[in-house]
């Protein structure tokens, strides 16, 4: 768990190894956690990469500091990235990384939060709701009791009712999308910077299931078959229509519809969640080919 957390001192340890790479934040979070960001790269084509935005997902953002670190050293060193010349990946693209939506959730559930502690508690009192869901082990959402891959603007009200029907009109430690879409300031900060950047196409890193999905309610925009179909056959991973619970107001959903460009949650690795960091090898095998894929056929 070490790994994950803190995010800022592994950044900026990437960015004093590799003076080339550019580290900044986004925002802070309620707890005061920056939600940080790192650009990779000189080319037109750009593919931004998010992860944790579930906080007993938080292997995930290991799995995009390994990756990032992966790339630097080949780009240092002439070596190859995911197959690929990595000089040549540098030169024709610009990777945007956000390792760490939910830093907040991700503390809790790695154990940087003390149990004593306020925040502890108060999630603790939150989590009392919810008894069917272990703690902190089950929680997914911020601190706030938010999940934060149901904050954001595509069918967010029909994924509100959903969630409500299902007894998740609260704070809660997963499901609960807030009181309106971008609430929080880590899916504010995140849209904001998308808009910003405006990405060839996005690739939103959760887990598990070895699952790749690539549509927003059915529609996939043009481009889009062809190359999860690569992705797929890079990683071993399953193309899926997306589960119909998880199918409105996560951030590849809004994208899809924000911008009508390529969007893909990864859902890496098999096992239970939260998976634990011995998986780490593993996901970098599967899931380095898929971001350097992205980088090469990004236009």
């Amino acid at each position: 768990m070490a790994d994950l957390l803190p995010q800022r001192q592994t950044l900026r340890t990437l960015r004093r190894e590799y003076p080339f790479l550019q580290v900044g934040t986004l925002a802070r979070t309620a707890g005061g956690r920056p939600v940080q960001a790192a650009r990779l790269g000189g080319g037109r084509a750009r593919v931004l990469a998010a992860g944790v935005h579930h906080a007993n997902e938080w292997l995930t953002g290991c799995l995009l500091l390994a990756l990032l670190e992966r790339y630097c050293r080949a780009v240092r060193e002439g070596g190859s990235f995911g197959g690929f010349d990595a000089r040549g990946l540098f030169d024709r693209s610009t990777l945007f990384c956000v390792p760490v939506v939910n830093p907040d959730g991700a503390a809790l559930v790695t154990g940087e939060i003390a149990p004593d502690s306020p925040e502890y508690r108060a999630a603790d009192a939150i989590a009392r709701t919810h008894p069917e869901l272990p703690f902190p082990a089950g929680w997914k959402a911020n601190l706030a009791g938010r999940d934060l891959n149901l904050g954001y603007p595509a069918d967010w009200e029909a994924a509100r009712m959903r969630k409500a029907e299902k007894g998740f009109d609260g704070p809660a430690p997963r499901d609960y999308p807030g009181r309106f879409p971008l609430e929080q300031p880590e899916c504010a900060a995140l849209a904001a910077f998308t808009g910003r950047v405006r990405p060839s196409l996005v690739l939103a890193w959760h887990t598990q299931g070895g699952e790749i999905y690539d549509d927003f309610q059915g529609y996939r925009p043009p481009g889009t078959a062809a190359l999860t179909d690569a992705f797929a056959a890079a990683s071993g991973y399953r193309a899926a229509e997306c589960p119909a619970d998880s199918c409105r107001a996560g951030y590849k959903d809004w994208f899809i519809r924000r911008f009508d460009r390529p969007g893909f949650t990864i859902e890496a690795g098999r096992g239970e969640n939260p998976l634990p960091a011995s998986c780490l090898g593993g996901l970098i095998r599967e899931n380095e080919p898929i971001l350097a894929l992205a980088l090469h056929e990004a236009v």
